[in-house]
């Protein structure tokens, strides 16, 4: 690992997940397999063999005041704000004092509403239909129809099984240390949005998480990917966010205040996958491909 770090010059890793759970609840099941309570162990005794965890104030700090890493560092991230971080995670890395950021839906706190996904999830449990799985974002009123006609009650769903954190476990977990950030109004796909809508899904869910919870803090995670996202885009929101973060692994990115994150949810370990994410930076640097330059 030394080796490696010191060749791609890469001694912070900000690794990210979903949802840590023996258990595979139905709005995920189709989707992806969660990260087992055993693997997410060995995940970070790896991470703590190997980087010292730090937190969101620092990682902002770094950035803003464009200060080098002296050691080997990582901050753990998850995305969606689900109730298993609450139940599962939350508990863990209190024990291994470990840091982390939650980045929050605003549309979906305290189960107001439904990722579009989870409902594909959900009705192609009873339909068995693959088509509902490919229904997009701006299509996502066909999946409103298909559960009305097939008996499929979405907000009773979210009644019995909360999927997502409520505004007071939030407020327990911020007072237990962790940070949290805002990850869109509704979890669209950015590319698939307008300019104008890309804003607003960004700067109405960044001020909803910051005003309910009193955050000092602005930090924003894109939903799905940052693919296609413009310089403009990060011009317009500099100014409401400390920094942001995608998913596109150990990548640079032109944009100043972006860091990319690498996507811990595969079959493979911890160990394996962030050791082939530097090999395939070493590989990617060689081809010239290796920066995200964003026009």
């Amino acid at each position: 690992m030394d080796s490696l770090i010191k060749k791609t010059d890469h001694n912070l890793i900000l690794p990210f997940y979903h949802i840590v759970s023996d258990d595979n609840p139905v709005h995920i099941k189709n989707l992806y397999q969660p990260r087992s309570i055993k693997r997410f162990k060995e995940d970070l005794a790896f991470l703590l063999e190997n980087y010292k965890s730090i937190s969101l104030k620092e990682l902002i700090s770094l950035n803003k005041e464009g200060k080098t890493i002296d050691e080997n560092c990582f901050h753990l991230t998850f995305d969606d704000g689900l109730s298993e971080f609450y139940t599962v995670v939350a508990p863990i890395l209190k024990e291994k004092n470990i840091h982390a950021t939650v980045f929050l839906n605003s549309n979906f706190i305290d189960n107001k509403e439904l990722f579009y996904r989870f409902k594909a999830s959900i009705l192609f449990e009873e339909l068995k239909d693959e088509d509902v799985l490919a229904i997009s974002y701006n299509n996502r009123n066909l999946l409103d129809d298909l559960a009305l006609k097939n008996g499929i009650d979405f907000n009773e769903y979210l009644k019995e099984k909360s999927p997502y954190l409520t505004s007071v476990q939030i407020k327990e977990l911020i007072a237990q240390g962790v940070t949290f950030g805002a990850h869109s109004k509704s979890h669209p796909l950015y590319k698939e949005l307008s300019f104008e809508e890309q804003i607003i899904e960004t700067k109405e869910s960044i001020e909803t998480v910051v005003d309910q919870f009193k955050l000092a803090y602005k930090v924003f995670s894109f939903p799905f990917t940052d693919d296609g996202v413009s310089k403009a885009f990060f011009d317009a929101i500099t100014n409401c966010t400390d920094i942001t973060f995608g998913c596109a692994g150990l990548k640079e990115d032109n944009a100043p205040k972006h860091f990319q994150r690498i996507a811990m949810e595969t079959n493979k370990s911890g160990k394996e996958i962030i050791k082939a994410e530097y090999l395939y930076y070493l590989m990617k640097e060689k081809a010239g491909k290796h920066k995200i330059i964003r026009q």
